[in-house]
């Protein structure tokens, strides 16, 4: 009954919408062509950014996003909208386009990191991870450690840069029985004979948890100067197009309803993805949700929970220093 009374409350009280202006800002935005990407790209725009990047998978649907957000927001708006590719599902995307990032861009200023996804069956990636695992953390991670000098090298005396990273409230439904049975994180879920699709979501979650506080220790100077605001975040229950693989008519009839009590809109749900880019100090290494900083799951703030977190970082690293071995450097592993 509480869990339900709080989806409720979540739907009927939904986060402020952002007002803080962006101009002269630089906001890249991974998984941007759809729901909660789509709509915050169109916030950004409306809240006057420099230069928006929709990071897509499908080109041509990014343009289709882009002739929308245009649309909506009208001829007399000023931001550039660019498409640029980016495939989560491949190492060497991921690197390609940080590379573009660190060249084309003067400075970033928000780098925000959608991209997500659960899957109903297993399914592994072209690099031999499960597809949840591989997008949802291992190219997150990548993307994430490989986007951190550029966003540090554009701090300036006025603004300091953010790195948001979208996490889910379903990384505190993660019981401790259910990682790590061989004694490791990723392969352990990377096995297609204890696989549940909602619960490898939650994992994958909690895992994006573990990630984004590494990445917080990383962006601070050794004399504890914050150079990126490094935040996780959590939309809430929204009515998106992250389950559209469960498309049965009964699943459909079923996920109508659920989304007509329950959920609310991607719109709304896109305000705590721009909010999370607008705080100061104060949001570096926290969880951001309903327009608050609530106490993460216990597997994130236990003491078990933290070195689950170190050797989640160390696992990582390791996948990752074999198609990018500068990760080794930048994640001070070396």
């Amino acid at each position: 009954m509480t869990s339900f009374l709080h989806l409720l409350k979540g739907k009927w009280y939904p986060p402020a919408n952002p007002t803080a202006s962006f101009a002269g800002k630089n906001v890249l935005i991974t998984g941007s062509n759809v729901g909660l990407g789509f709509e915050a790209a169109n916030k950004y725009v409306a809240l006057g950014a420099l230069r928006v990047i929709l990071a897509v998978r499908s080109l041509e649907k990014g343009y289709q996003a882009k002739e929308e957000i245009a649309r909506r927001n009208g001829s007399h708006v000023s931001t550039i909208i660019d498409v640029w590719k980016l495939d989560m599902d491949s190492f060497a995307s991921v690197k390609a386009f940080a590379e573009r990032a660190d060249k084309e861009l003067e400075h970033l200023d928000v780098a925000l990191l959608n991209a997500g996804l659960v899957m109903r069956a297993f399914q592994q990636s072209p690099e031999g991870w499960e597809e949840t695992i591989q997008v949802n953390v291992l190219s997150t991670a990548l993307l994430g450690l490989l986007l951190l000098p550029k966003l540090r090298a554009s701090k300036t005396k006025v603004a300091t840069p953010h790195l948001a990273i979208v996490s889910s409230g379903l990384h505190t439904s993660v019981k401790r029985e259910n990682i790590g049975h061989d004694g490791t994180l990723l392969k352990d879920s990377n096995s297609p004979a204890t696989f549940n699709g909602q619960r490898q979501y939650g994992i994958s979650k909690l895992f994006v948890m573990y990630i984004t506080k590494e990445l917080a220790s990383l962006a601070s100077s050794p004399n504890g100067e914050i150079q990126v605001i490094v935040t996780s975040l959590c939309p809430g229950f929204c009515a998106s197009e992250l389950g559209r693989q469960y498309n049965s008519w009964a699943e459909t009839i079923g996920m109508w309803l659920v989304h007509s009590i329950f959920a609310r809109t991607t719109e709304e749900g896109s305000r705590t993805l721009v909010s999370a880019t607008t705080l100061g100090p104060e949001g570096h290494g926290k969880w951001w949700k309903n327009d608050e900083f609530p106490t993460p799951g216990e597997l994130v703030t236990s003491d078990e929970g933290k070195k689950l977190q170190k050797s989640l970082w160390k696992e990582a690293i390791d996948v990752l220093k074999v198609s990018a071995p500068e990760v080794e450097k930048l994640a001070g592993a070396e």
